[in-house]
Parts: structure tokens; C-alpha cells; sequence
């Protein structure tokens, strides 16, 4: 179940905020947006940002089990396993 915590309006906006976090943590330095993410695919799943995120910063999802993990949790913490643009509440 999705996590309660501060939210933007948008789900773009709020792609934003969790792909801010997750660079912090682990010193990701891609140009990914949120809007980026929307775009490609709708609806956005735990697994396809995951994958974008690590692809995005030259890594290999298939190379690193332990990150993808991590980072597909972050996700589903915020969103659950997918999230589209309508089903967003911020």
C-alpha cells in the first residue's frame, strides 16, 4: 500500500520529487524528469522506472538486483505498483 507523505499537484512534478530523492541517496546523476517518464509509458510501473531510473545513469538493471530492489520500493511506497497520470492524487 502506498505510502502517505507530501505530494506535488502533478504526477509529473512529484516523478520529480522521488527522482530527486533517489539521486541524493545514491548519487544518481541522469536527466531523467518525470515528465519523461509519463511519456513513454502510461501507465508507469515500479519495474519500467526502475529500469528508466538505472538505464538513465548508464547502469545495468540486470547487474544490479540489489539496487533495482531498492529503488523499485521506493517506488511502491509512493505509488504502488503502477500509477498513471489520472489515477494520481497529490
Amino acid at each position: 500500500m502506498p505510502v502517505k507523505q507530501q505530494r506535488a499537484a502533478t504526477l509529473a512534478e512529484d516523478l520529480d520529487l522521488l527522482l530527486e530523492e533517489l539521486s541524493a541517496k545514491w548519487n544518481f546523476s541522469n536527466d531523467l524528469t518525470g515528465a519523461d517518464l509519463i511519456a513513454k509509458k502510461s501507465p508507469v510501473t515500479a519495474l519500467d522506472f526502475t529500469r528508466a531510473v538505472l538505464v538513465a545513469d548508464e547502469l545495468k538493471p540486470d547487474n544490479e538486483a540489489n539496487l533495482v530492489r531498492q529503488v523499485k520500493r521506493k517506488f511502491v511506497q509512493r505509488y504502488g505498483l503502477q500509477i498513471t497520470p489520472e489515477a494520481y492524487e497529490g
